[in-house]
């Protein structure tokens, strides 16, 4: 009988399924899980959780379970500091996934760094997590969503090909809306594409036609828009100002959709909008997802949602090519992946350890949201 026992637990390992007794793979996760922003952590909790149970319906990692342990960061660093240290010292995870907020990204960083445990960031944007990691910086530390300077040097490479030579750039007044918008002055001047103003809406106005009116008057070809939860209150004074300036950057269509009249999303004037989409279910693959996503938890997929899948995929298929679950191989594991992302692209590292998949410039052509064309940085 002892014999017939080990028998089938070697089987269940060389079968891909977990071994009896086995430890589960651990890796830690640090988000935002209380709070007014409570919501987003559970957002990337869900992509986590999902791509966790397809990997673990398909025989784990190492022929073991792969688990996540969470730790509440509350947005805020020294939470984010000691969340990390306890997931690292013990939980013993071998990879950390995080942190959401920026500040909270920013304070994790070097504690990751220090004990040569591998920290994926998943969601935080900002180009200072590209130039931190890798070569020269945090070695440990790697990004696997697109930065601001990403998606600013996509956009500005579809508005050259479109014969764009001038922009007026509009964002909210937070400091993602900033520093996007900050990103596209940037890359448009090394484009050799014009901005010729630039207008930021304070929080909670909601008369916006003199924003409008100043982003129109030096005739740009182009009003790019990095907005956030002013969305709505401007597309609606962009509409009522007859939208004469077609509209490109980061527009929401789903608030579009959900603000515009119809007979504008038909007009001519939106059909030439186009904007950036670094997530869409337009893409087949990303289709799946968005399917599997609803079907467990009932609510559409946020950006956020989709980043942590990938994310925790990527993770899974590095501690498969390593072979084994020690920070040290994982994080040499993740320097070398070519993972293809659902996006289009491929999770392949660069020198700073970001990896730069494909994005989609998006638009209302014949009454339907459309993908014009796939992007890279």
């Amino acid at each position: 009988m002892k014999f017939l026992l080990s028998l089938l637990a070697s089987c269940c390992v060389f079968a891909g399924v977990p071994a009896f007794g086995a430890p589960p793979v651990r890796i830690g996760v640090t988000t935002i899980l209380s709070g007014p922003n409570a919501d987003r952590g559970q957002s990337e909790q869900y992509g986590v959780e999902l791509a966790l149970n397809e990997i673990n319906k398909s025989g784990g990692v190492l022929g073991r379970q792969l688990e996540a342990s969470y730790a509440d960061n509350a947005a805020d660093p020294a939470t984010g500091i000691a969340a990390a240290r306890r997931l690292i010292e013990q939980q013993h995870v071998s990879v950390l996934l995080g942190a959401l907020a920026t500040p909270v990204t920013k304070a994790v960083m070097p504690i990751a760094n220090a004990a040569r445990i591998p920290f994926v960031i998943d969601i935080s944007a900002g180009q200072e997590f590209v130039t931190a990691g890798g070569i020269g910086g945090f070695e440990y530390v790697f990004k696997t969503n697109p930065s601001e300077l990403d998606i600013a040097m996509a956009t500005m490479r579809w508005l050259k090909s479109q014969n764009v030579r001038s922009v007026a750039i509009v964002a909210d007044d937070n400091a993602f809306s900033l520093a996007s918008a900050h990103a596209m002055e940037s890359v448009a001047a090394e484009s050799g594409i014009a901005a010729v103003a630039t207008q930021v809406i304070k929080s909670g106005a909601t008369d916006i036609d003199d924003v409008i009116a100043k982003l129109a008057a030096p005739a740009p070809d182009r009003i790019l828009t990095v907005l956030t939860n002013s969305s709505a209150a401007f597309l609606r004074a962009y509409e009522q100002s007859g939208g004469k300036i077609p509209l490109a950057g980061r527009i929401d269509f789903s608030v579009a959709a959900a603000t515009l009249s119809p007979k504008f999303l038909a007009s001519r004037e939106f059909e030439q909008a186009s904007g950036i989409s670094a997530f869409t279910p337009l893409v087949p693959e990303v289709a799946t997802f968005a399917r599997a996503y609803q079907d467990k938890y009932g609510i559409a997929p946020t950006q956020r949602a989709f980043f942590a899948y990938e994310a925790t995929r990527l993770i899974a298929d590095a501690i498969g090519r390593a072979g084994s679950d020690a920070p040290q191989a994982i994080q040499a594991a993740l320097k070398a992946s070519t993972m293809p992302s659902l996006s289009g692209g491929a999770f392949a590292m660069d020198k700073n350890n970001h990896a730069h998949t494909a994005m989609q410039i998006v638009g209302m052509r014949n009454g339907k949201l459309t993908v014009l064309q796939s992007v890279t940085k």
